[in-house]
């Protein structure tokens, strides 16, 4: 099979959005949304054969900033999606290595992904030296007694409140469009970024639970409050952890303390 990939133009759009449908099984509104704020976060490739888009993925741009104040510039493949037809060539693989050209390309220090499920982390390791290189753990809690206090936060009022108490920490942040795209991603399920005396969550609702994608502070009640709040019956909580369940896969993995908050990363 000889096929082609190449940078995505504007016609490829809307291939690239049925592919998008039918490989991950999001919304169309919110399939939009990422196309609309793709300019601002990054870019795209594909896979084409005759005219025919059948694979694509992403790259997008990113920060890790590191406690003695100096910052890695990242870029962050997302979405790698193949037309079912197609599968088992390794188109996914040379998709992937496109996407690390174009970091390089463009300087960035490092180059990573979360696989979307764990069987991946050995295929992007072996076809893409993607290595496991940050851990998470996972906390469950049950729904409390609603609460009064918890404020709903807009994409870049969480930002700011993140920078603020991540500084001195290694972490990774976000440009805007990044973050609005996750804001999308959260109330197209049931959820979105909140604060509550200081301290501040984000996630979302699917099977009444509510994944917390990140919970930075020390106010016990909330998560169980916004848990009752968005009619979830119990929460999961991701913490970055130095060991744990493998998390984030990166190239040049030994720039960045196994600890690195990343949270926010599009799963």
């Amino acid at each position: 099979m000889i096929y082609d990939i190449r940078e995505y133009a504007k016609d490829d759009i809307g291939a690239m959005k049925s592919l998008w449908c039918l490989t991950f099984g999001d919304p169309p509104e919110l399939v939009d949304c990422f196309f609309e704020l793709l300019p601002s976060m990054g870019t795209g490739f594909v896979a084409e054969l005759d005219g025919e888009v059948f694979g694509a993925a992403y790259v997008l741009d990113a920060f890790l900033h590191l406690p003695d104040s100096s910052t890695k510039k990242l870029s962050y493949i997302y979405a790698v999606a193949v037309d079912d037809s197609a599968r088992g060539q390794g188109i996914g693989a040379e998709l992937t290595r496109a996407c690390m050209r174009n970091a390089w390309e463009y300087s960035a220090d490092i180059c990573c992904t979360l696989p979307a499920e764990a069987s991946l982390y050995d295929w992007y390791e072996s076809r893409c030296g993607l290595a496991a290189a940050s851990f998470c753990s996972y906390e469950t809690v049950e729904a409390g007694a609603e609460i009064s206090g918890i404020k709903r936060l807009s994409a870049d009022e969480y930002g700011f409140l993140r920078e603020d108490m991540l500084r001195g920490k290694a972490h990774v942040g976000f440009y805007y469009g990044y973050l609005r795209f996750q804001e999308e991603i959260f109330t197209s399920y049931c959820g979105g970024f909140f604060e509550y005396k200081g301290a501040i969550a984000c996630g979302y609702v699917e099977d009444e639970t509510l994944y917390v994608k990140e919970y930075l502070g020390d106010e016990p009640e909330f998560i169980p409050s916004l848990c009752a709040a968005l009619g979830a019956k119990s929460a999961v909580i991701r913490r970055a952890s130095s060991t744990g369940e493998r998390y984030i896969a990166a190239y040049q993995k030994a720039d960045f303390p196994p600890d690195t908050v990343w949270n926010l990363t599009l799963d």
